[in-house]
C-alpha cells in the first residue's frame, strides 16, 4: 500500500480553515526544518494553562508520505530551528491553491524573525518556507529552481502560476456551468470538468458528475451543478478518512456512495490515523490489503459452512426417520428381498410403495441393520451440529475483530504474517501439477475432478481407491468425478454424492442443462476396455442421481480445499 498523501485544492482550503480556527491567536514557539527527513515542525503551545508543555505539529513532505501530526516535541530531533517565539495570527490558502499560508505576529517577534509559513503541496514537489517582513525567503526545506522560481535563503519568493480556473473566488452559476459543459459530450465531461471549475480534482469530480458523464439530459446535468456546489460551498464539511486501492486519504467532504469513509472529528486526526495506519503497514507491500481479502475470504468461508450445516440440521430429524422407516419395512417384507438385488419396492404402512436401495453383497436383514445404522449416525450428526455452529460463529468472530485491528492499523507485523501464511489450494504442494483438481464437501470429503481425457484416466486407474465413488454425467463427455470414500461397508452420505455429482455436471457439455443425469459407482467396478479412446470407461453397478449445475456450488467447495 501506498503511503502517500493526495492535495487538492480542496483538502488544502478546508485544512487551512481548520487550522485558523485551531492556531489563531496560539504562541509559536519555533520552526524546525529537517532537510534529512523533509518535514516541518511547529512548536505550539495549545490555549491551556500557563506551565503545560507544548505540542509539535510535524508535517512530513517527503513525496511518499505528506502525513500531518500532532506529536510530543521530543520526538522531534534534527533540523535547523528557525525564528523565535511569537504568535499565528491566521491561516488561510489562496483560492483553488495547493498551497498553504501560516501568518505571523509581526510586532511579537525581533527583527530577522520569520513572519510567514509558506506549505507548497504542489503534485510531489512539496516544499516549506519561511519568510521574513521583506518577503524574502530565511529558510527553506528544499532549496530548488523551478519554472523561473528560484527558492533559496535570501531570494525573493514567489507564488506559483495561479489558478485560472472558474469559480475560484464565487460559486459558479447554472449559465457557466452549461456554457462550460453542456456543449461537452458525456465521456469527456471529466477531463473538461477538471480543467474548467475550480476546486475539483481525481478526488472529487467523478463524484460530482455521477451520471453527466454518460447522459446528455440538461436535468442530468443541473443535478451534477447542485452536487459541485454542494461539495465546493454550501455542504457542511464532513472530515473523514477514506480507504482508497492503496493507501489512506484524509478528505474533507464524503461521497455519499463511498462506503470506505471514516467520519472523524477533524481533518488533524484524519492525517494523525492515516499516518499511524500506514507506519503499520510496510510501503509498497500490500500486506494489508492482502491480509484483509483473506479475512473477508475466511468469513465467506465460515458463513457458508454455517449455512450448510444450518441445512443440515433441519433435514437431519426426518432423513433418519426416512432411514428407520426403510429398515422397517425391509423387516417386515424379507420375503420380497432377492439376493443380490441393488433396490427392492415394498409397500409402506400407508397402503403406498417405496423404493429402498440395497447393498447387493448383504442379505436383507443385514441391509436392514445398515439403514438402521446409518439412521443412528444421523442421529450422531445431527447432535454434533449446534457445537459446529458454535465454533464457526466463534470463529467468524475472531475474524471479524482481526479485520478491524487491520484496518485501525492495530495488527502486529507477526499477526499479519500468520493471515498471509494461511495456505491456499494453489499452493498446497510443490512439484508437477496433478491430473485433477481438488474440492471439499459440506462434511469435509475430499473430490477429485479430471482435468480432460487423459487426465480422467490418470485419475480414475491412478490416483483413486477401489472404494472411492467414481462419478460422471451421464452419455455426455465430461470430466471423472472421484468422491474419497476409505469403507468398503457403506456408501458415503447422499449429500455428498449430490455435492460430487454437481461437479460431474458442471465440468460436463450438460453444464448449462436445467438438470442433468450423473451416474456413479464405485471404482472398483469401473473397468478399462482394451484399446480403447482417452477417457473411455465402462461403470457397472450404477446408480443415477439427478443435479442441477450450480457453479456457485463449485466456488463453495474450492473454497474450502
Amino acid at each position: 500500500m501506498s503511503n502517500a498523501i493526495r492535495y487538492d485544492a480542496l483538502l488544502v482550503r478546508d485544512l487551512a480553515r481548520e487550522l485558523d480556527r485551531t492556531l489563531r491567536r496560539v504562541r509559536l514557539d519555533a520552526v524546525v526544518l529537517d532537510r534529512d527527513t523533509l518535514r516541518l515542525t511547529l512548536h505550539v503551545r495549545p490555549r491551556r494553562r500557563s506551565g503545560a508543555t507544548p505540542d509539535s505539529l510535524l508535517w512530513q513532505l517527503h513525496p511518499e508520505s505528506g502525513h500531518l501530526a500532532r506529536v510530543a516535541p521530543e520526538r522531534v530531533k534534527g533540523g535547523v530551528q528557525l525564528g523565535a517565539v511569537t504568535t499565528i495570527t491566521g491561516v488561510h490558502a489562496p483560492p483553488d491553491e495547493r498551497i498553504l499560508i501560516i501568518d505571523l505576529d509581526a510586532h511579537d517577534a525581533p527583527d530577522g524573525a520569520a513572519r510567514r509559513i509558506v506549505i507548497e503541496l504542489v503534485t510531489n514537489q512539496w516544499n516549506a518556507l519561511t519568510l521574513g517582513a521583506d518577503g524574502r525567503i530565511t529558510g527553506v526545506l528544499r532549496e530548488r529552481e523551478t519554472r523561473g522560481r528560484v527558492l533559496r535563503a535570501g531570494a525573493a519568493y514567489e507564488l506559483p502560476a495561479r489558478s485560472s480556473r472558474a469559480g475560484a473566488a464565487a460559486p459558479l452559476d447554472r449559465t457557466q456551468w452549461h456554457d462550460a459543459l453542456g456543449i461537452v459530450p458525456p465521456g469527456e465531461r471529466l477531463r473538461a470538468l477538471l480543467r474548467f471549475a475550480a476546486y475539483t480534482s481525481p478526488l472529487n469530480a467523478a463524484a460530482i458528475l455521477a451520471g453527466a458523464d454518460v447522459s446528455g439530459d440538461e436535468a442530468v446535468l443541473d443535478q451534477a451543478l447542485a452536487r459541485y456546489l454542494d461539495m465546493i460551498w454550501t455542504g457542511e464539511r464532513t472530515p473523514a478518512l477514506l480507504h482508497l486501492d492503496d493507501r489512506w486519504q484524509p478528505y474533507s467532504r464524503i461521497d455519499p456512495d463511498r462506503e470506505s469513509a471514516e467520519p472523524l472529528d477533524s481533518l488533524v486526526e484524519a492525517f494523525h490515523l492515516a499516518a499511524e495506519r500506514s507506519a503499520a503497514t510496510p510501503a509498497e507491500t500490500g500486506e494489508v490489503d492482502r491480509a484483509l481479502e483473506a479475512l473477508s475470504r475466511r468469513i465467506e468461508v465460515l458463513d457458508r459452512r454455517a449455512e450448510r450445516l444450518r441445512e443440515e440440521q433441519a433435514g437431519a430429524g426426518s432423513e433418519a426417520a426416512r432411514l428407520r422407516a426403510q429398515a422397517d419395512l425391509l423387516l417386515a417384507q424379507l420375503y420380497r428381498v432377492e439376493r443380490g438385488s441393488d433396490r427392492v419396492t415394498l409397500d409402506d404402512f400407508a397402503g403406498g410403495t417405496v423404493e429402498v436401495g440395497l447393498d447387493p453383497t448383504q442379505s436383507a436383514a443385514e441391509n436392514a441393520s445398515r439403514l438402521y445404522e446409518h439412521a443412528r449416525k444421523r442421529d450422531r450428526a445431527s447432535a454434533r451440529i449446534p457445537g459446529l455452529l458454535a465454533s464457526a460463529a466463534q470463529e467468524r468472530q475472531r475474524a471479524e475483530r482481526l479485520v478491524e485491528r487491520v484496518r485501525a492499523g492495530e495488527c502486529t507485523p507477526d499477526e499479519l504474517a500468520k493471515v498471509l501464511a494461511q495456505p491456499r489450494a494453489t499452493s498446497r504442494r510443490d512439484g508437477p501439477s496433478l491430473p485433477y483438481r481438488e474440492y471439499r464437501t459440506t462434511g469435509g470429503l475430499e473430490v477429485r475432478v479430471g482435468r480432460g481425457s487423459r487426465a480422467n484416466d490418470e485419475l480414475t486407474f491412478h490416483h483413486s481407491r477401489p472404494t472411492d465413488v467414481w462419478l460422471h454425467a451421464r452419455d455426455v463427455a465430461g470430466a471423472h468425478v472421484i468422491l474419497r470414500w476409505e469403507r468398503a461397508d457403506e456408501n458415503p452420505p447422499a449429500s455428498a454424492i449430490a455435492e460430487a455429482g454437481v461437479l460431474a455436471a458442471l465440468f460436463s457439455r450438460a453444464r448449462t442443462s436445467g438438470t442433468v443425469a450423473v451416474d456413479w459407482t464405485r471404482r472398483k467396478y469401473v473397468r478399462k476396455p482394451r484399446k480403447a479412446a482417452p477417457g473411455l470407461v465402462l461403470p457397472d453397478r450404477v446408480r443415477t442421481i439427478f443435479v442441477e449445475p450450480d457453479p456457485s456450488a463449485e466456488e463453495r467447495m474450492r473454497a474450502e480445499v
